[in-house]
């Protein structure tokens, strides 16, 4: 499966990220955070390179009341 390119994690998609997370970043510390964000997401991103195929479920749901 084919994943579009992400943007930089500065600006306004860190800004809308801090917001959505109720975090208060300052300029200052928005600069440090940008990086190691799109770090952690690169890392992350590695994943999709990785061929599950058809993995089954490794465990079963069982609703019976016993």
């Amino acid at each position: 499966m084919e994943f579009p390119t992400r943007r930089p994690s500065t600006g306004a998609p860190l800004e809308h990220l801090s917001a959505h997370a109720r975090l208060t970043l300052t300029p200052d510390r928005a600069e440090v955070v940008a990086p190691v964000l799109d770090s952690i997401v690169g890392l992350i991103d590695q994943l999709d390179a990785i061929d599950i195929g058809e993995t089954p479920v490794a465990t079963a749901f069982d609703a019976r009341w016993e």
